[in-house]
């Protein structure tokens, strides 16, 4: 627990959402695909973003894989959730994550859909 009043923790999604959002960056060998994002960092913000914007959270199932610690400082987030993380006693990485899946689980509908990833910018 930081002095904060909460944990900082770290962000990690499933395997799924992770080959998800690595489909989802963009390859010069295909420029016709749909690949809006220039790195995995990049996707993971945009579906945390989605996740958050949604107010939705959801938990990771299956074998977890992370997301660059480095790039991907969850401090520069608390602001946003900090008041959720302390209410929750929950770590800044936990909450990051899940509201990162529901928000893959959103882009996965899209692109089931036949929508475009940015289609879900309203």
């Amino acid at each position: 627990m930081s002095d904060q009043g909460f944990a900082i923790g770290s962000v990690g999604i499933s395997e799924t959402s992770h080959a998800l959002l690595e489909s989802l960056v963009y390859n010069p060998d295909d420029v016709s695909e749909d690949r809006p994002f220039e790195s995995i960092v990049e996707a993971f913000r945009f579906a945390f973003a989605l996740g958050i914007v949604h107010e939705k959270r959801t938990k990771r199932s299956g074998k977890s894989a992370g997301v660059a610690p480095r790039q991907f400082n969850v401090l520069d987030y608390s602001t946003l959730i900090e008041e959720e993380a302390v209410k929750n006693s929950e770590s800044l990485g936990l909450i990051i994550s899940e509201y990162a899946e529901a928000g893959c689980e959103l882009i996965q509908d899209a692109l089931s859909e036949s929508k475009s990833v940015l289609s879900l910018i309203d």
